[in-house]
């Protein structure tokens, strides 16, 4: 990996974040309309959230502090995404509807539930709902393990101090 450079990586995660967000909204909108819950919508925040981290970071390209603290907070967005996540697979069964619970409430009177009339950002789905599996895992076992492969590049980028910048010319 000595080649690819530290924008490189951020703009990387960018790609790999909004293209996760990309095929949610076809999951909910496309052949399967699997409807997200809550917890997805926090989920697709939270990859936003990482996406434009790396991307202010691929853009200003930053120095070892710098890219520090980029990595940090990818990182804890990853980490929040596990929590969420996890929860999500564990409690997710078990909830009659969390559309109507103080999250559902929460999520649904975000401002940016309305947003592209409401297509993206609004709950339609309770936690409960079972759609069958995607290469043989639900859609939050694969999101579990993309905020967990997010949190491995996060710690890669901070434990890297020889990675280099790219100068422009």
């Amino acid at each position: 990996m000595k080649n690819t450079t530290l924008r490189t990586l951020f703009f990387a995660v960018f790609m790999l974040c909004f293209g996760l967000v990309a095929g949610a909204y076809w999951f909910q909108h496309g052949p399967q309309q699997q409807q997200p819950c809550p917890l997805c919508i926090l989920q697709r925040y939270l990859y936003l959230g990482i996406g434009l981290v790396a991307l202010l970071a691929g853009l200003h390209g930053p120095d070892l502090v710098g890219r520090r603290i980029y990595a940090a907070l990818i990182w804890l967005l990853a980490l929040t995404g596990i929590g969420l996540t996890v929860w999500q697979l564990s409690k997710g069964d078990t909830m009659n509807s969390c559309l109507s619970d103080p999250i559902g409430e929460f999520v649904q009177n975000l401002p940016s539930a309305q947003w592209f009339e409401g297509k993206l950002f609004f709950a339609t789905g309770g936690c409960a709902d079972k759609y069958p599996p995607t290469l043989g895992l639900s859609l939050a076992v694969w999101s579990l393990i993309c905020f967990a492969v997010l949190s491995i590049i996060a710690t890669f980028i901070v434990l890297r101090p020889h990675m280099t910048r790219q100068v422009n010319k």
